[in-house]
């Protein structure tokens, strides 16, 4: 009589609340975003996703805008408060390029003091001096790439700068691809990189096709 007992209780309860079977009901929610990128975000939220919780497994997809997320509504309500501490504009950043040529200068210039033992740990010129400066705004939130194409100016020749740009996260833009050229068809590099608020980087350096002079291109990034 007690194993009959306790199989009718347990019946009983399953009738009385026949959500309780142990696993856990999942509803979806897309939620979309105002200033930061979509992918950014699942990359954020991923750890929330509980893919491989057995038969109710929460999933995620992505856009440039959004994310659907499937999973449990407490841990959607989780979510929603993430996103909504993520999903802040982010500031804009100056850039500011500076186009330095390598020869055998014997005079410091003192505009590139800061850059210019970084220089000789790359490279094996004589001296620098500073030729002409670009400076260009990138904006924050969801812009998106943003291209440009900026001359330098202080230079006698016509120098430019040339990138597609993308603020990554507080502080942090993506230059691909950034191009330097001396005048309208002469490019002297090309390349890829990260630039971080209160950081100078060497982009690279390369030599003009005419007149053999060889230059250097670094940036930094300023707040607005």
């Amino acid at each position: 009589m007690k194993w009959i007992f306790v199989v009718v209780v347990v019946a009983v309860v399953a009738l009385m609340f026949p959500g309780c079977t142990g696993t856990p009901e999942l509803d979806v929610r897309t939620f979309t975003l105002e200033h930061r990128s979509g992918y950014e975000a699942a990359e954020l939220i991923d750890p929330y996703i509980f893919g491989d919780r057995p038969e109710a497994p929460g999933a995620m997809s992505a856009t440039e805008n959004a994310i659907s997320i499937r999973e449990t509504p407490d841990n959607l309500d989780r979510i929603a408060r993430v996103l909504q501490d993520f999903d802040q504009p982010l500031p804009g950043l100056w850039l500011r390029f500076q186009l330095i040529e390598a020869d055998s200068f014997q005079n410091p210039d003192p505009a590139i003091a800061d850059v210019v033992e970084e220089l000789r740990g790359l490279f094996r010129f004589e001296g620098y001096r500073l030729l002409g400066e670009a400076l260009v705004s990138v904006a924050g939130g969801s812009q998106g790439t943003q291209d440009f194409r900026q001359r330098f100016l202080g230079t006698e020749e016509s120098f430019s700068v040339q990138a597609g740009a993308r603020v990554e996260g507080p502080g942090t833009v993506r230059l691909n691809p950034v191009r330097f050229w001396r005048g309208n068809s002469d490019m002297v590099l090309e390349t890829s990189v990260n630039v971080t608020q209160g950081q100078t980087v060497v982009i690279g350096g390369g030599r003009a096709s005419e007149g053999g002079r060889s230059f250097i291109l670094t940036v930094s990034a300023e707040t607005e």
